[in-house]
């Protein structure tokens, strides 16, 4: 089962297997990319309210134009010169 709001063009998504308790990271990775290419193939967004977080980070290069991705990375660098805050948590690595 896959649930969450769309309403606004922002996707939630919670994927939920009858039985299981644990997180199938293999079954929500395939449900999630069919999810997340469909919403920004319609030009929604997939960051909503919360912004795009550490388990989406990895899909900010197709949100985001490689221009864009550059100048995010030019002020992280000018605010955090020795990348002592979070490192790696939210700029995908080049």
């Amino acid at each position: 089962c896959v649930w969450g709001h769309i309403a606004d063009g922002n996707a939630h998504i919670n994927i939920v297997a009858p039985g299981h308790h644990e997180k199938d990271s293999a079954l929500a990775k395939r449900i999630e990319t069919t999810v997340y290419d469909s919403v920004l193939k319609r030009r929604g967004s997939i960051s909503a309210e919360h912004g795009l977080g550490q388990s989406k980070n990895e899909y900010l290069g197709k949100i985001k134009e490689g221009h864009v991705l550059d100048v995010m990375e030019q002020m992280k660098a000018l605010f955090d010169p020795h990348g002592i805050m979070n490192p790696g948590k939210y700029l995908p690595k080049n």
